[in-house]
């Protein structure tokens, strides 16, 4: 049944009740004739007029309707505020405008400390929650065979209970997996590991080779499950070659690089369009890329010129400790301060690289550990001001008591606060 025929028959069952009071009232009958609305068949007589739906009434009855009307124009009211509140959740989830902070998966496991973190990011303008699923080891109740067979399933929390407390706050869900830094999968099955081309020589089992079909099936059960369990967006993590290693150890060249790496989002891409097509599809990325991109695309393989009509979301790692000191940032002649220039460039240089349809995909991730009040202030802010709207919140300890603080001193643009 469509929401417009519902919206008849709710109408119906209310004006059907204020009769059968008349009914009793007056002890007077009422001649029903049938009536066709849309595709259905009501039997009703006209005359209690009520938008779609009209009854006729006996001349003595009806001037006891109108001590009803009042309550049917209320019911209306209701109606038209529960049809209002269908028609924003059927609007478009976006992706782009959320603010949120990141949670280990011993600390999405601490259902204390889940809910008081979805009530103080709540409570300080967040409304995004990004935890891990996945890293060495898939940290929760899985259906995949392979993370079974392995022994690499270590569930830490209930994914369903994690999804549910954050709903219940309106918070938006990422669930991050880690996927080519994987010595749980790698130290298992030595056909997924990184190997030469023309020796086979493996670097060894911490980083997988994410074209491999091994590690492309083991991921995609655990993308399927959170998929199917509603999550509202995946976002890939380690999505690239390892740069710990001299380049001719690995024996890729970019385009190799490349190759291997798009396999593995358009095996989660498919996954995700079976599965749960609402969930939206993220990656993250190196804020490098923004400023010196054929050189890092060379080492990393992460090409998001050509990723960025795979997924929904793009996600620079914008911290601004990982730039050198004293470089990369100028205050004579650079605007703001470090914290802020180093955001800011990053993000303009990351639009710059994309097609401009591309660029509402972009959501950094900021830098929360080290950082003042005052350079939390200054990155949010750089944000904003590189046309942009959402951010999620680095802390591998977890520690936030600042963002919390800081993050309602800065005011949101209009243009981000369109559905949340």
């Amino acid at each position: 049944m469509n929401s417009s025929s519902l919206r008849i028959w709710r109408i119906a069952l209310v004006c059907t009740t204020v009769f059968v009071g008349i009914l009793l009232i007056k002890r007077v009958s009422i001649h029903l004739v049938s009536m066709p609305i849309a595709d259905r068949e009501i039997f009703f007589s006209a005359g209690c007029n009520v938008s779609d739906v009209q009854f006729s009434l006996p001349v003595d009855v009806s001037a006891s309707l109108h001590e009803y009307r009042d309550s049917a124009r209320a019911v209306e009211d209701v109606l038209q505020e529960q049809d209002a509140a269908v028609a924003h959740a059927a609007a478009p989830l976006r992706s782009d405008n959320k603010r949120g902070v990141y949670l280990n998966p011993q600390k999405a496991g601490d259902d204390r400390f889940l809910i008081e973190t979805l009530e103080r990011l709540t409570s300080s303008s967040g409304n995004a929650l990004v935890f891990d699923v996945k890293g060495s080891r898939v940290f929760f109740s899985s259906t995949s065979s392979i993370a079974k067979e392995k022994g690499i399933e270590m569930p830490l929390f209930e994914l369903a209970n994690v999804l549910s407390l954050a709903r219940q706050k309106g918070v938006y869900t990422i669930a991050r997996l880690v996927a080519a830094k994987d010595a749980g999968f790698g130290s298992r099955e030595s056909s997924a590991q990184i190997r030469h081309p023309q020796t086979g020589v493996s670097v060894g089992y911490e980083w997988v080779d994410l074209g491999s079909p091994s590690v492309l099936e083991y991921n995609r059960q655990v993308i399927r499950d959170l998929a199917a369990a509603g999550v509202d967006e995946i976002n890939l993590d380690y999505i690239r070659y390892p740069t710990e290693y001299a380049q001719w150890q690995i024996g890729l060249g970019r385009e190799e690089k490349v190759e291997h790496i798009e396999a593995f989002i358009r095996m989660a891409r498919a996954t995700i369009d079976e599965y749960g097509p609402q969930t939206k599809l993220g990656i993250s990325t190196y804020a490098i890329l923004g400023w010196h991109y054929d050189l890092h695309v060379q080492i990393l393989g992460q090409d998001i010129v050509k990723f960025a009509p795979l997924v929904d979301v793009i996600s620079p790692m914008a911290y601004p400790q990982t730039f050198a000191a004293g470089a990369y940032y100028n205050p004579a002649v650079d605007p703001g301060s470090r914290s802020y220039y180093l955001v800011y460039r990053t993000m303009l240089g990351y639009a710059d690289l994309l097609d401009p349809e591309h660029h509402s995909k972009l959501r950094p991730w900021l830098q929360a550990y080290f950082m003042t009040d005052t350079q939390l202030k200054d990155e949010m802010r750089a944000v904003y001001d590189a046309g942009l709207c959402g951010f999620t919140f680095w802390s591998a300890g977890n520690v936030y008591h600042h963002v919390y603080r800081t993050m309602p001193t800065v005011d949101i643009p209009e243009r981000c606060l369109e559905n949340l």
